[in-house]
């Protein structure tokens, strides 16, 4: 018995299937089938229900799994502790939601690569309610989301940036305001599933506003081609809007006050490795800092879409 083999037996059980394990873990689905034939082997016992396609863990598994939860992460924190007091170094699993992944993690991590190059960061791309359900079962160290509008108190989440969001309308349409534009005109909806689709969503009912559904769109990029194209009108963050889209559709301040979304980290309050997402908040808190101060002068920002 050994780490590897107790690492793919618990990624077997927070996916629930060999082929997903063997995907969270870069390995191939053979691989983690002979690691688990020779874990029962090894225990001679039977942790799987092999007469069902996949193979599931049976109740004995399940416990087992348990119990490799706790081994592993004793083990990680005594890695943890051999290495030198002032080094940050290990694997920092991420959940992250679009837009950061695609704009802002390549430069938080490559910042963070040249400070610490012994620490590795898994990158899981996803929308928040999901993301934040991975967290809160382990299969995720930490998410960048938008803060969900239910709270979390098993959760801690730390605040990376909050940014205004802005109804956006075809340039030739005769609205005069935010409320005018999504009420005349086919609303262009963000997944309602999504964080920022909630937001959007449990605003426009607070307003007593009623719209007309025209689409259920996945990213404010294709919120804006729409716009752009004069099928409707929708709601993004501001920082979407950039160069000459700003130019190619009218936009209002959403909501009444001024509606904004916050994005956060999001961990488990008692996280093993929190001095490694701890770095990874102070980098995303330096470069978002930097960059709200770059929108406020020429209409740059960091967040995406409707994750």
């Amino acid at each position: 018995m050994n780490i590897p083999q107790l690492r793919t037996l618990v990624a077997i059980a927070e996916t629930r299937g060999f082929a997903a394990a063997a995907e969270k873990l870069f390995v191939t689905p053979a691989a983690v089938s002979q690691q688990m034939r020779a874990l029962e082997e090894e225990l001679q016992v039977r942790l799987f229900d092999r007469t069902t396609r996949p193979p599931r863990l049976n109740a004995h598994g399940v416990h087992i799994a348990e119990r490799a939860r706790d081994v592993l992460r004793t083990f990680d924190a005594f890695a943890e502790e051999a290495r030198a007091p002032d080094e940050i170094a290990g694997v920092l699993t991420l959940g992250c939601i679009s837009g950061f992944s695609s704009e802002l993690i390549p430069e938080v991590l490559g910042n963070l690569r040249t400070r610490y190059p012994r620490l590795m960061v898994r990158i899981e791309e996803g929308q928040s309610t999901r993301l934040i359900s991975q967290v809160r079962r382990r299969e995720l160290d930490a998410a960048i989301v938008t803060e969900p509008l239910v709270p979390e108190p098993e959760l801690e989440m730390l605040l990376i940036t909050e940014e205004p969001l802005i109804v956006v309308a075809p340039p030739d349409a005769p609205v005069t305001s935010w409320s005018e534009a999504l009420t005349t005109l086919p609303f262009l909806r963000l997944n309602p599933l999504s964080g920022m689709g909630t937001l959007i969503d449990t605003r426009i009912r607070t307003a007593g506003l009623i719209v007309s559904e025209a689409m259920e769109l996945d990213s404010s990029e294709v919120v804006l081609s729409m716009v752009g194209a004069g099928l409707g009108a929708g709601v993004v963050p501001a920082g979407r809007l950039r160069g000459e889209q700003a130019e190619k559709v009218r936009q209002f301040a959403f909501g009444d006050p001024p509606v904004s979304r916050r994005v956060v980290l999001v961990e488990r309050p008692d996280y093993e490795r929190s001095d490694l997402s701890q770095v990874l908040y102070l980098e995303l808190k330096r470069l978002t800092s930097a960059q709200d101060g770059t929108a406020a002068e020429a209409g740059v920002g960091a967040a995406d879409d409707n994750q």
